[in-house]
C-alpha cells in the first residue's frame, strides 16, 4: 500500500502536474488573494470595533469559512482526478481537467461524510486526552498523546477513506462496506508510515518557515507543495487500499 502510493506519484509525476497542478495552485492563489482583500482590510470607522491586530473579526470568520470551502473543493477535485488516473479510468485533457461527466458531487459528498467521521473520532480522542492529560508526565501528554491520537485518525481515515476511490470509478460503497472490507492487518503499519510521512514532509517546511521569519509568500508556496504531496499520495494509497477490498456480496 505505502509503495503503491509513493509510486504512482513520483513514476507518473509530469501526468500528475498536468492533471492537478494548476487547480491546486489556482485555488491556493484565490485563498491567498482572499486573504489580502479580507483578513489584512484594516478597519476604517464604522460600529465595528478592530482586534487586537486592528482588523476586524468578522471578516476573519469570512476569509476561514471562505478558505475551506475553496479548499475542501480544491482537494476532491484533485483527488478525483488522481483517483481516476490511479484506477485506469479515463482521464480528461487540457491543463485544466473538465469534471464533465465525473461524479464530483457524489465524490464530494463522500469526502465530507469522510471528514465528519473522522473528525467525530478527533473529538473524542480529545476530550478523552483532556481527561488524562493532567494525570499523565509531560512528555507522555505533549507527544506520545498526539501521535496517538493522529495515529487512530489516521488509521481510521484510511479504512473509511476507502469509499472515496469507489465513489470516484462511480460504484456505490458505503463508509460501512469500506471500514469492513479495508480490514487487512496492514493498514496498521500503513497508518503508522503515513504519520511518519506526513511528519516528515510537514516539519522541515515549517522549520524552514520559521528561519525565513516574514516572508510569507515562502511560506505559503512551502504550504501549497506540502499539501498537493500529501492530497496525492493519500489518494494512492486509498486506492491500494480499494483494491483490496473483495467484491461485496449481494
Amino acid at each position: 500500500f505505502y509503495v503503491y502510493g509513493l509510486k504512482q506519484l513520483f513514476d507518473n509525476l509530469p501526468t500528475a502536474l498536468r492533471l492537478t497542478a494548476v487547480v491546486w495552485v489556482g485555488a491556493s492563489v484565490l485563498v491567498l488573494i482572499l486573504g489580502a482583500l479580507l483578513v489584512g482590510q484594516p478597519v476604517s470607522g464604522g460600529d465595528v470595533r478592530p482586534d487586537a491586530e486592528g482588523q476586524m473579526p468578522a471578516l476573519t470568520a469570512t476569509f476561514t469559512m471562505l478558505s475551506l470551502v475553496i479548499n475542501v473543493m480544491a482537494a476532491a477535485w484533485v483527488s478525483l482526478i488522481w483517483s481516476r488516473f490511479c484506477l485506469g479510468a479515463d482521464t480528461p485533457r487540457g491543463v485544466v481537467p473538465s469534471l464533465k461527466g465525473l461524479p464530483f458531487s457524489n465524490f464530494l459528498i463522500t469526502v465530507l461524510l469522510v471528514v465528519v467521521v473522522v473528525g467525530g473520532a478527533g473529538l473524542i480522542l480529545n476530550i478523552l486526552e483532556n481527561m488524562v492529560i493532567m494525570h499523565l508526565p509531560l512528555l507522555v501528554s505533549m507527544i506520545a498523546l498526539p501521535l496517538i491520537s493522529t495515529f487512530l485518525m489516521t488509521w481510521l481515515l484510511l479504512r473509511v477513506g476507502a469509499a472515496l476511490p469507489a465513489t470516484a470509478a462511480g460504484q456505490v460503497l458505503s463508509l460501512v462496506q469500506a471500514w469492513v472490507g479495508a480490514r487487512d492487518k496492514s493498514i496498521w503499519v500503513l497508518a503508522i508510515l503515513a504519520v511518519v510521512t506526513t511528519i516528515l514532509l510537514v516539519l522541515p517546511s515549517m522549520l524552514l518557515a520559521g528561519l525565513m521569519g516574514a516572508n510569507m509568500l515562502l511560506h505559503s508556496l512551502i504550504g501549497v507543495v506540502t499539501s498537493w504531496l500529501l492530497i496525492l499520495i493519500g489518494t494512492g494509497w486509498l486506492v491500494a487500499i480499494f483494491r483490496s477490498i473483495p467484491p461485496m456480496s449481494k
